[in-house]
């Protein structure tokens, strides 16, 4: 037995030592230190003794009509021997207040070790969306990629300004093919933002906005920056090979740069995100040897059910 109730500051400390008690000597690290900021509804479970067997709190953000709410990793944790139930029964109390304020999309963190965890979130209709992998610095060899740097086929460099209206232009491209099957998203981008993080990046010494040249035309884009979350570690964000050239081992050589770029300034490990139903991603990922530490989760809601 279990009642669901309200987060409130009185759960801060027994919700962080609960976090830090279950993710302890995980793989995937968290992101952050719990902390309570009031941004979205967050419940807890407690047990008939008044221990917290749980909590589950979602940061919301977007516009009325398509917001999106967010767990992350150091927003939920769940203990005892059920842990299936104690998520089942707290996301209920927590889906219930997301969808009376009209947030319809639900997605949640959680470690590649955690299976449970996966498990209970799947059983309660999420599915599989994002993956975040992870390597060591020393890449796989690739006698291909060389030979296509021997060759001197594909040139890399770094991105100038004005650069800038062909970037927007392959990460455009590959917004139009995550809308082809499987992964059927719109192409909906904020172009302003784009060109404005785009801009600061080229800008910035800390980050990389790599650029492959194919017959002296940029064909090829992948951004690199510190990781946020994972120590030591750099992340590829954007990455892209314009459709007339993939397969010929452009992502791969690029690949190689993000990497020397990255061992130069002491990074030791390197992270990509990809979302699981792009086919090729996922297979250009995995076979480049990010293996995934997190998925992330998601669950859209048909706004009709409120109608």
């Amino acid at each position: 037995m279990m009642d669901i109730v309200d987060f409130v500051q009185r759960f801060e400390e027994p919700a962080a030592q609960l976090l830090a008690t279950v993710h302890a000597a995980k793989s995937a690290p968290l992101d952050a230190p719990i902390t309570w900021t009031g941004k979205g509804p967050a419940v807890v479970a407690i047990g008939d003794d008044g221990a917290l067997l749980g909590f589950l709190a979602a940061t919301v953000g977007g516009s009325p009509g398509s917001f999106v709410a967010k767990v992350r990793l150091h927003q939920h944790a769940a203990c005892g021997d059920d842990a299936r139930m104690t998520y089942r029964h707290m996301y209920r109390a927590l889906s219930e207040q997301l969808v009376e304020i009209g947030c319809f999309e639900h997605t949640v963190a959680v470690a590649v070790d955690r299976p449970e965890v996966v498990n209970a979130f799947v059983e309660l209709s999420f599915g599989f969306d994002q993956i975040k992998g992870l390597r060591s610095m020393t890449p796989p060899d690739d006698a291909r990629a060389q030979r296509v740097h021997a060759a001197g086929d594909v040139v890399l460099r770094a991105a100038v300004p004005g650069d800038l209206a062909r970037i927007v232009d392959l990460t455009w491209e590959l917004q139009q093919f995550h809308a082809e099957a499987p992964m059927l998203r719109p192409a909906v981008v904020d172009m302003k933002a784009l060109r404005g993080d785009l801009s600061a990046g080229i800008a910035d010494e800390n980050r990389l906005v790599l650029l492959a040249e194919h017959e002296a035309r940029v064909a090829g884009l992948m951004v690199v920056d510190p990781d946020g979350h994972i120590p030591a570690a750099a992340t590829i964000g954007i990455a892209v090979v314009t459709a007339a050239v993939r397969g010929r081992a452009l992502g791969t050589a690029l690949l190689s740069g993000a990497a020397d770029w990255a061992a130069t300034r002491g990074f030791r490990r390197l992270c990509a995100g990809w979302t699981s139903a792009n086919l090729v991603s996922d297979a250009f990922w995995r076979g480049h040897g990010f293996v995934p530490v997190r998925y992330t989760l998601t669950r859209r809601i048909d706004p009709r059910v409120k109608a």
